[in-house]
């Protein structure tokens, strides 16, 4: 993994500082409305020997989300096994959450497992392949929620949920079919494309090769649909903490749409959106008030921050092993 040391650049400092601006907005205006004693006598509820359970469910997650990818990139290349991917995946996570708007997780991922494998092309085409199962099965798992979910939540929904469908088929068009890879490289200036043409086309290549492997396809998805059932699942569980966990039909109709709003780039990794949309649709429906709500976030973002601890574990060995190398050298 990288030693990071980049200095943001003018914009994309800016871009940072105003999606922190709106994750605090958000937050602020949530907690703005909360009964501050009410939230602290409900989280001095929650016992530490439960609160393992939720961190594991969100560990469990991790390790889900691992091995989903170490399927694709096996699909592509064998060389590189679970452990390695799973630390990696560890890694990225951390510094992604330390380094928030300075290098995206997907490209910490990237940079990773090329660097592992010498397979840049391979590291690249799985990462894509993993985002785009990732979004294809939330998108799913919304409209099972739809479907089972209240009727006024569909009128809510349908639509965005269509649209984001449509979105995604095509991309996934433009993505794997011939003329529109021929309408991308027409429109890259001449001078970049003699220098990446051939790293491109490696990796459409490696995107190619997942057509004839239906088996791996398949078996990504449903690893997708689990890994989006059991995040419904830890949102489920934080509530059952707290002892105000409504029907777990209404979580998994409205968490996937949380989780959706969350992707909106418009803060830093979701968080305020995240928070914000779901205290507003539970209480939109009158599930939980804002307070319950609320500590249901808090025990589901602490438990995300203590799961991806092991990262920054790897990432330290793996400096100190660099470091040893480079002296013993």
């Amino acid at each position: 993994m990288p030693k990071i040391t980049e200095i943001p650049t003018s914009r994309r400092l800016a871009s940072t500082v105003i999606r922190s601006a709106i994750s605090v907005l958000l937050i602020g205006f949530v907690v703005w409305n909360l009964d501050m004693s009410e939230l602290v006598s409900t989280l001095s509820t929650v016992s530490v020997i439960t609160f393992v359970v939720l961190v594991s469910i969100d560990l469990l997650l991790r390790l889900l989300s691992a091995y989903r990818w170490h399927v694709l990139f096996a699909a592509l290349q064998n060389s590189t096994s679970l452990i390695v991917i799973t630390k990696i995946s560890f890694i990225a996570s951390f510094l992604g959450q330390v380094l928030p708007g300075t290098i995206g997780v997907e490209a910490l991922r990237v940079y990773g497992l090329a660097q592992s494998s010498k397979n840049g092309p391979a590291a690249f085409a799985s990462v894509v392949a993993d985002r785009v199962f990732g979004l294809l099965s939330l998108v799913f798992v919304i409209y099972i929620g739809l479907l089972i979910g209240p009727q006024e939540l569909q009128a809510m929904i349908l639509m965005p949920a269509t649209v984001a469908l449509a979105i995604l088929v095509l991309f996934l068009f433009l993505l794997m079919y011939p003329l529109p890879r021929q309408w991308f490289f027409a429109a890259i200036p001449a001078r970049f494309l003699e220098k990446l043409q051939h790293r491109i086309a490696d990796v459409f290549a490696c995107l190619d090769s997942y057509k004839t492997k239906s088996g791996v396809l398949l078996h990504s998805f449903a690893l997708s649909i689990l890994f989006q059932l059991l995040r419904v699942l830890l949102f489920y569980a934080a509530a059952l903490l707290i002892g105000e966990a409504p029907s777990f039909v209404f979580f998994l109709a409205l968490v996937p749409i949380v989780m959706f709003a969350a992707l909106l780039p418009i803060s830093i990794g979701g968080l305020g959106v995240r928070e914000a949309s779901l205290v507003a649709l539970f209480g939109y429906f009158n599930l939980m008030d804002a307070t319950q709500t609320f500590t249901v976030a808090i025990l589901v973002f602490v438990s995300g921050i203590i799961s991806i601890l092991p990262g920054g574990w790897f990432y330290m060995g793996q400096r100190k092993q660099l470091t040893s190398d480079v002296d013993g050298s």
